[in-house]
């Protein structure tokens, strides 16, 4: 059972199967259910009518979806998914070969 290991398979980092939550899922819900907070406090100090109820449910869904696992990358969060998404938005999709590569007419002259 013990002869082979499968190359990837970390046993030391398990994933908890407790709702499969790991630190940085609960970090990722705190944060937005702080932010949540924050912004009931500041919007509806005293009644939180119906408005607030729906602050809270669009981002107790936001929540439940930034922590789903990504697409491109099952052992990643969704949030890291849209934060590289937002971050390479200005960059172009495939690499300026150009600027990487000589050019043979420079290296002649």
């Amino acid at each position: 059972m013990y002869e082979h290991f499968t190359p990837g398979r970390n046993i030391w980092k398990k994933v908890s199967r407790w709702m499969f939550f790991t630190m940085e899922r609960i970090f990722v819900l705190v944060i937005v259910f702080g932010i949540t907070y924050l912004m009931i406090k500041s919007f509806y100090p005293y009644n939180i009518g119906k408005y607030g109820l729906i602050l809270i449910v669009s981002n107790a869904l936001l929540a439940g979806f930034l922590i789903l696992p990504s697409p491109s990358n099952p052992m990643g969060l969704m949030y890291q998914e849209i934060l590289r998404g937002i971050l390479k938005s200005s960059k172009h999709a495939t690499g300026d070969l150009t600027a990487i590569t000589e050019n043979k007419k420079r290296e002649e002259e």
